[in-house]
């Protein structure tokens, strides 16, 4: 992936993600699991329990679909590492499907993507692995449309298997595209939304010549959402639990930078691109109390913007000192080029998504809280989605508080626990917070229960 990758804020609003499905991905069994998701999630659990599989679930799919092959899963990329199919399905049991898709929040027409007079609810795709002839195998394509569905299996070059069940549902669904050609026209009567307006728009190469209509229709509608779902993806940012030290110096060129990689590692080239930016930052660095302000400066000048094609190195501005004085960011902390990323990308993304590993490592408990204030901000004033992977008691103890406080709506907080059954199998739970910033069942037994026990020696 390269940094160019995320489109700016300029691009257009995309789907907020209702729920992910995930079945058959390490410790997640199949049937998939259908795990709901607010402007702000948060996952928890123990180590090892699937927390993580859950992001994979969207940096999977980012890589495999972005890369126009939504047929062949990549499970090694930039994004995601998950090693090989064998190693990655639930149980090593190469028989099985690795089963990874989206569901999308309706019935806002600004929020779904429109086919006809449907809404596409939820798109899947169950990947298989054909183990004698080390390759991958027909994947299962799910597609929800407004309550009801269709499946189909499609080879990995996207040829549809012969022989797919042909429901009255399905062809019901194929007469309202003509119906939607007569009605829906113009297309502005559904705002910056597609709309297939006849069964032979939604086949490769627009014809219906093969005399199969409802496997072509079938399998362009699979294509062009496909297409659409990219688009989705290509909007997140993800940040790795491990995020890399600023380099002393990065080399800038023309290319266009709105991302800090998944480990950060073009945070520099962010903020030097992006001059504007380095003021809104340093603002927040002044509200998290970090005690340094950035500033974006060459080897031969002391300016705070660069042009393309110079050298630009992040310095820190150390302001607790009289005079303040200007430091190397390698100079510092560790836990400032962990949060810095965060910050910056947090500042940045608009009307996308932000996939955050643990972003509490090598910080303070107290920096930990306010960084819930951030991604408050991140959802509120830049229409971000955001889901968080993390252990830190203070981070969700910050947005119970603002819950409390009438900041921040319960609807727009999902809290996830993610733990192991008996079988071995992840199982996924939210947990409902109610206005009072209270969890209405509480926390699960084992978890945020530590400080207790080591208080009065007794496990609560």
């Amino acid at each position: 992936m390269t940094v160019a990758d995320n489109p700016g804020p300029e691009a257009a609003r995309s789907p907020l993600i209702d729920h992910l499905v995930i079945g058959g991905l390490k410790s997640y069994a199949q049937p998939p699991t259908h795990v709901p998701l607010a402007p702000l999630t948060l996952v928890f659990g123990p180590n090892s329990a699937g927390k993580s599989s859950l992001l994979s679930t969207l940096t999977l799919l980012r890589q495999t679909v972005v890369a126009d092959k939504p047929y062949q899963l990549r499970t090694r990329g930039d994004l995601a590492d998950v090693g090989s199919f064998r190693l990655a399905v639930h149980q090593h049991d190469p028989d099985s499907r690795i089963t990874l898709g989206i569901g999308f929040r309706a019935p806002d027409p600004d929020a779904v993507t429109w086919i006809g007079s449907s809404v596409i609810r939820e798109l899947s795709f169950g990947y298989g692995w054909d183990a004698e002839r080390e390759r991958p195998a027909d994947t299962l394509v799910s597609i929800d449309l407004d309550g009801f569905g269709t499946q189909f299996l499609v080879d990995a070059d996207g040829v549809e298997r012969p022989g797919q069940p042909e429901d009255a549902q399905w062809q019901d669904f194929l007469a309202s595209l003509a119906i939607a050609r007569e009605v829906l026209d113009p297309v502005a009567t559904m705002p910056s939304q597609p709309v297939m307006r006849r069964a032979e728009d939604v086949t490769p190469g627009g014809a219906l010549a093969s005399g199969d209509p409802i496997a072509g229709a079938r399998l362009g509608l699979g294509v062009q959402l496909a297409a659409e779902l990219g688009e989705v993806l290509s909007r997140i940012a993800y940040l790795g639990p491990i995020r890399a030290r600023p380099e002393r110096s990065a080399s800038l060129s023309t290319t266009a930078y709105h991302y800090v990689g998944p480990e950060g590692e073009y945070t520099t080239e962010v903020l030097a691109d992006n001059p504007g930016l380095v003021d809104t930052v340093n603002e927040w660095f002044d509200r998290l109390g970090l005690g340094y302000q950035i500033r974006i400066v060459t080897p031969s000048s002391d300016e705070v913007s660069v042009t393309a094609g110079d050298f630009a190195v992040l310095g820190l501005i150390d302001v607790r000192d009289d005079p303040p004085s200007l430091v190397s960011s390698r100079a510092v902390g560790y836990g400032i080029s962990q949060i810095t990323p965060i910050v910056v990308q947090s500042l940045l993304s608009e009307n996308g998504m932000l996939l955050i590993e643990q972003p509490e490592v090598h910080i303070h408990p107290r920096l930990q809280a306010q960084v819930g204030d951030l991604l408050i901000n991140t959802v509120q004033e830049r229409g971000n989605q955001v889901l968080v992977e993390t252990h830190s008691e203070h981070l969700v103890l910050r947005l119970l508080r603002r819950v409390r406080e009438g900041v921040l709506d319960p609807d727009d907080l999902s809290i996830l626990y993610v733990d192991l059954l008996a079988d071995g199998a992840a199982h996924v739970r939210r947990l409902d917070v109610d206005h009072s910033g209270d969890l209405v069942d509480g926390w699960p037994g084992g978890f945020f229960d530590e400080r207790l026990e080591e208080v009065l020696g007794q496990r609560w």
